[in-house]
């Protein structure tokens, strides 16, 4: 071992081949800047202006096509550059003999961390109140008969009502868990008022129509949706700013032919995910005047230039080829992969193509060509791979 240990290069660039140009990299933070920050903004612009006639096609187009840009991100930007950087031969064996699998270790439990906190965080998790789905049937909630639960797999089982107040009922993409605790909830209730009204009222109880939701419940379901949302876009960000901080440094750092190239495909590859991104935002349903949404878009498109201008600051300093720079950004950008694969897979393709609602508000030509946006997305964010 220590014979192998001898023999491992050095970590490290080096000297400098070619002189720093610092004016060009202090414009390139501008130009990211502004190409980070419109680009992300640009979607709740669209929202809040109408006199721009921006068509809800192109909305349509940038949230699919979004979709497989930050899918490639993921799987062909930060996965494959946290492997090359913890696989390096200059790290200590453990990277890369005795464990070299750690960059996927590192990705799976972040995957594990985003799913315990959207289990934990998520505004299902406590919306399946027995007693506030009991007053709401007492009102003019449609009931269930004893039969019909029978008939469905779905609701038949044993002591099914406290399974509305376990957090494993907490919601799922298709929201599947939350509608088997409300129902169930509504026939306990229906059980109940039988009981003391008698056989005869049943009838009367059995012809209320799903039309009579009242407009308190339907407001309930509204802002459960509006806080799950925002707490998509707000784990989606967080793997997304995670690694566009070494993004910025990794273009401070370079120079020459480099610099240009990789500024290049790093103003493509902001622009995409930053429209992917505030597509998101957009989506969300915001109150009126709420500054979230601006906060957003404005840390997505200032953490690249902060990357950038630490860079610059230390790029006399700072090497990404020392065994330092390898750990770190090999590190980040592996949890990165891990919160953009489970947020890119599980709340966005999934919610999108692959749930109840889905199924309801995409279909036919439409969900054929958000699906070939989504692949176009993902192909043109891989080609962009080969320089960033």
């Amino acid at each position: 071992m220590d014979q192998v240990d001898s023999s491992r290069p050095t970590c490290g660039s080096g000297t400098r081949s070619e002189d720093y140009n610092l004016p060009l990299h202090i414009g390139a933070l501008f130009i990211i800047l502004g190409v980070s920050a419109s680009a992300c903004a640009f979607p709740l612009v669209a929202l809040k202006v109408p006199q721009l006639h921006v068509s809800p096609e192109f909305l349509f187009f940038v949230r699919h096509f979004g979709t497989g840009v930050l899918i490639a991100t993921a799987f062909v930007h930060l996965f494959p550059t946290a492997f090359v950087s913890l696989t390096d031969r200059c790290l200590p064996s453990f990277w890369t003999e005795d464990y070299p699998a750690m960059t996927g270790a590192i990705a799976l439990a972040a995957v594990f961390a985003i799913t315990i906190i959207e289990m934990l965080f998520s505004p299902e998790r406590s919306s399946c109140s027995y007693q506030v789905a009991k007053n709401a049937v007492h009102d003019t909630l449609p009931i269930i008969s004893r039969a019909s639960v029978i008939r469905n797999p779905l609701l038949a089982g044993d002591d099914i009502n406290p399974a509305c107040n376990s957090p494993l009922n907490g919601g799922t993409p298709s929201g599947k868990s939350h509608n088997h605790c409300v129902l169930a909830a509504q026939e306990s209730a229906f059980n109940n008022e039988l009981e003391t009204t008698g056989p005869d009222h049943e009838s009367r109880l059995r012809g209320r129509s799903n039309d009579d939701i009242p407009a308190s419940s339907k407001g309930i379901d509204s802002e459960q949706r509006r806080k799950k949302l925002t707490m998509q876009c707000l784990l989606l960000e967080m793997g997304i700013l995670f690694h566009s901080v070494f993004i910025g440094m990794a273009l401070a750092v370079s120079v020459g032919s480099e610099q240009v190239i990789l500024l290049i495909a790093i103003a493509f590859h902001q622009t995409f995910e930053g429209l992917a991104l505030g597509s998101r935002i957009a989506a969300v349903g915001w109150r009126p005047k709420a500054p979230q949404p601006w906060f957003m878009a404005l840390a997505y498109g200032c953490t690249t230039p902060l990357g950038q201008a630490v860079g610059i600051a230390t790029h006399n300093l700072y090497d990404p080829d020392s065994e330092t720079g390898l750990l770190v950004v090999g590190i980040m950008n592996a949890i990165s992969s891990g919160l953009l694969t489970f947020t890119s897979l599980v709340d966005l393709l999934s919610e999108d193509f692959l749930s109840d609602d889905s199924w309801r508000n995409l279909r036919g030509r439409r969900r054929i060509i958000a699906f070939l946006l989504v692949f176009g997305g993902a192909f043109g964010m891989s080609l962009i791979g080969a320089w960033a």
